[in-house]
């Protein structure tokens, strides 16, 4: 029987012989021995065998696919990791998803792919920009193209330009209350309206004289001797002299001086501004080599793997929006599985249909997982050289689910009316809960036994274990109104036999 929420689905399965696709420019042929598709709750999957030759040079291979138009359907694409607070770290993909559903409980992950490439040997840390919900955890190359992924369902390529640190100050729903330039790090500001951040690798004592907020930090990011990302609470807020503790950091300044600026329930972010098109992109992550660009086969390589044939790892984009990842096998030549030198791998993305195409890390990295349909289970459609998932850097995933408004600007001082809070909550006999919201602005925080998580409409399934729960929905605020108060707390209570009624249920209707 089917699991849960299996939504659509449909599978078809074709084994068939497929006219060659032939590049005549290079005498590139590909071949399908035998094409297998599969959709997924609306995701394209291809677990192809074919004879790939380019300039006579005919090789066998197997690769995997996994796509969906992003701006047509409710999936959208975010930038995995499985770091853990100051570190960055390397986990198998598997481990990304979790973490993933771990940070964001509204969004539901059906598959993906590794990413960037990073440092194996060391720190795990990507090599190029990494961007998670708005946070730029890290910097990266300055040279090197990216992909940032709008909250549309668009992707944006190109060379973010950064524009230095950047003090942001988020208030309790996360909004934007104020973002102030960063001027001076571990060095006093030099003027009245210079703001200047001082951070534990600073031995010497702070003066005396100067407003001073103490944060405690949740995260901080370093690479080699370069802070990247920081994020905390403020501690306290003094003008007396200061030495820097371990896990803080310090921001000294005129401006700090109004106490209503950063207050204790305030969220404090000190993290890159970016611009050139990446201004509004929620994730971002480094790209490899180009492999298509408008639509053109691309023959200059910079990676030092470009001449051998590898396992890949690539992410491409068609013209109608569609974002799709390929995974080539390789380094297993009795099965067929030879792999790709990158001017092949170009070549079969834009015989796949890309106008735009990128490499992403490969070798023993080539990771792709996407859901079981009848047991919703993570699957590896790949073959994985190492024998085995290695620990990765950062990935891409395909997600569902409502994203959290955050960094949304709001006045300052804050001045906004306040949300008439929601009315009406009750949760029926199917397990499904409902209350009377704003209809011009459907945009809610759900608290569930202090837990919240983001919902766009009025009505959600539970799906709770046996025990009791408290209730409570507000309108997350905009740019011009404020944040409604809670609603008033409903108890929810569940029995061990209205949770196998509900599943009953669901059973039914899968």
């Amino acid at each position: 029987m089917k699991k849960l929420f299996i939504a659509i689905f449909l599978a078809f399965f074709a084994i068939i012989s497929v006219a060659p696709y032939v590049h005549a420019a290079d005498e590139f042929v590909l071949e399908y021995v035998s094409r297998e598709n599969v959709y997924y709750d609306g995701i394209r999957q291809i677990k192809a065998v074919a004879n790939m030759s380019l300039n006579g040079d005919k090789q066998p291979q197997v690769f995997s696919y996994i796509g969906v138009n992003t701006k047509t359907t409710p999936y959208k694409v975010i930038a995995s990791d499985g770091y853990s607070p100051y570190t960055y770290s390397m986990q198998p993909l598997t481990y990304h998803v979790e973490n993933t559903m771990n940070k964001y409980s509204q969004l539901h992950v059906a598959g993906g792919v590794n990413a960037d490439f990073y440092d194996i040997n060391n720190t795990g840390r990507p090599s190029n920009i990494h961007v998670t919900n708005f946070e730029v955890i890290n910097k990266g190359s300055t040279n090197q193209t990216a992909a940032g992924f709008l909250d549309d369902g668009s992707v944006v390529f190109g060379k973010p330009t950064f524009l230095g640190q950047h003090l942001n100050i988020l208030n309790a729903d996360k909004e934007l209350k104020q973002r102030i330039k960063i001027n001076k790090t571990n060095a006093l500001p030099a003027s009245d309206i210079e703001l200047a951040v001082f951070y534990d690798s600073y031995k010497l004592e702070i003066p005396a004289g100067l407003p001073k907020v103490i944060v405690k930090s949740s995260d901080i990011k370093v690479a080699g001797s370069t802070v990247q990302y920081a994020k905390g609470a403020m501690l306290q807020r003094t003008t007396e002299a200061y030495t820097v503790k371990e896990r803080e950091f310090v921001l000294v300044g005129k401006a700090l001086q109004d106490e209503n600026l950063i207050t204790s329930t305030d969220q404090i972010i000190v993290q890159e501004l970016l611009g050139n098109g990446f201004e509004n992109t929620r994730f971002a992550i480094g790209m490899g080599d180009a492999l298509v660009k408008g639509g053109v086969v691309q023959t200059t390589f910079n990676h030092s793997s470009a001449p051998t044939r590898n396992p890949r790892t690539g992410m491409g984009v068609l013209a109608d929006g569609t974002i799709f990842f390929v995974v080539v096998d390789g380094r297993d030549g009795a099965s067929g599985r030879v792999g790709l030198k990158l001017n092949e791998f170009a070549h079969l993305m834009k015989a796949l249909n890309a106008v735009e195409a990128y490499n992403l890390d490969g070798g023993g990295s080539s990771t792709m997982l996407l859901r079981d349909a009848e047991t919703l289970e993570l699957k590896t459609l790949n073959q994985l050289s190492d024998g085995r998932m290695r620990s990765i850097s950062n990935g891409l995933l395909f997600v569902k689910g409502d994203y959290e408004p955050v960094f949304t600007p709001i006045p300052y001082p804050d001045t906004r009316d306040k949300f008439n809070a929601p009315t009406g909550v009750y949760v029926d006999d199917e397990g499904v809960l409902h209350f009377v919201g704003n209809n011009e602005h459907a945009s809610y925080v759900l608290k569930i036994n202090g837990r919240e998580t983001y919902l766009t409409k009025e009505s959600m399934s539970l799906l709770l274990n046996a025990g009791s729960y408290e209730i409570q929905v507000k309108v997350k605020g905009d740019g011009t109104t404020a944040s409604s108060d809670y609603s008033e707390v409903f108890t929810y209570n569940i029995h061990k036999q209205d949770v196998q009624k509900i599943l009953d249920l669901m059973r039914q209707l899968a």
